[in-house]
């Protein structure tokens, strides 16, 4: 590595360290307060407190790791400049594009360590941070993701609605059990008040059983009971696997839900779009510093604030496009690929071409 590789590295990891640091307080704080409300509420101990904000924050840092990776670039360049040393090297006969490679190549390891750290340990360390939440500060049950109001797809193409769930007593109320045939054309129905999990069955009380019949003027054929076992192959267990946030999972998880959604004949679109944005996301590192390479160099004080502002907004704008993709993803309106990838492309290309005009 030559003398002046060294020297723009070491001039960029300055302040990206001071921007890691400030942004670790912030994230730090925000969770802190937002959940605030509920410490007070459990009389949660400082020590779990603790656990849960640590836990959780290389999570989010690694969300905000682009801004930092940002404003580090758009601080240490716009110092650069302002000292005449960019001037300088060029003066030497040292092309722009050599200036650049050291700082770009340090974004694109930084993102790869975020693709690495987000496709495994960070979810887990997420999850460990929400199961403090769940169960040392709330004193609920760590599979007890959500108990009110659960919709889970199930296999041979049913479909579950339950009003509340206890899966450690395996028990189910106000559940309803639909299921299709190939077409998605609606089979049959269980509803019950109770439904509970005994030696490996369930057991329906006070319900109905409708099942399509053509047969019958109505072409429904309906049945109460009181007590009916009814063969259902899901556990209560899947029932709140089913209902794990995609932020606590990793990358052979995310695969491995698509894949048993996929079989169930449900739509995945979730997790693919989640798995997607995993693999793109990281490189967001670099693009936003291309993005702000062209600003930081504008020389003159209130052109660098202006110009610094406009790096900004751009960025924001990326994580904004970012949002809208991912929703179109989640609907089904977009690929899952196409809409994770989407704001690299656009705003890769939109970077790339800021920066070929100012050199």
């Amino acid at each position: 590595m030559k003398l002046v590789d060294r020297y723009l590295i070491k001039a960029f990891l300055a302040p990206f360290g001071v921007c890691v640091l400030i942004f670790c307080v912030l994230v730090t704080l925000g969770r802190f307060f937002d959940k605030m409300g509920t410490f007070v509420r459990f009389h949660a101990s400082f020590q779990d407190v603790i656990r849960f904000l640590l836990l959780g924050l290389p999570f989010w840092l690694n969300l905000v790791l682009p801004v930092a990776t940002m404003l580090a670039l758009l601080f240490s360049l716009g110092q650069l400049q302002q000292r005449g040393e960019f001037t300088a090297f060029r003066g030497a006969g040292i092309p722009s594009w050599r200036l650049y490679l050291p700082l770009l190549l340090t974004g694109l390891l930084l993102a790869f360590v975020s693709l690495a750290s987000g496709l495994t340990f960070l979810p887990k360390l997420n999850f460990e941070s929400r199961k403090i939440y769940r169960v040392d500060i709330k004193k609920r049950s760590v599979l007890a993701y959500q108990q009110d109001n659960l919709v889970a797809a199930g296999q041979n193409r049913r479909r579950f609605t339950i009003g509340w769930l206890d899966a450690d007593a395996g028990l189910m109320k106000d559940v309803v059990v639909d299921r299709f045939d190939d077409n998605y054309a609606w089979v049959e129905t269980y509803s019950a008040k109770i439904a509970t999990y005994q030696n490996g069955r369930w057991r329906f009380e006070n319900g109905i059983w409708r099942s399509r019949d053509a047969a019958l003027n109505l072409g429904v054929k309906e049945e109460s009971f009181e007590k009916r076992w009814v063969d259902i192959p899901e556990k209560p267990s899947d029932f709140a696997v089913e209902d794990k946030d995609v932020d606590d999972m990793t990358g052979s998880e995310l695969v491995e839900r698509a894949a048993r959604l996929s079989r169930r004949g449900a739509p995945y679109f979730k997790e693919q779009v989640t798995l997607h944005l995993r693999l793109a996301l990281p490189f967001a590192n670099v693009i936003v510093m291309l993005i702000a390479i062209p600003y930081a160099l504008k020389s003159g004080v209130r052109a660098r604030t202006q110009n610094f502002s406009y790096a900004l907004v751009i960025a924001f704008l990326y994580w904004g496009g970012v949002s809208v993709f991912e929703s179109m993803g989640e609907q089904g309106r977009m690929p899952p690929w196409m809409a994770a990838w989407m704001a690299n492309g656009v705003f890769g290309a939109f970077a790339a071409w800021k920066l070929g005009r100012f050199t």
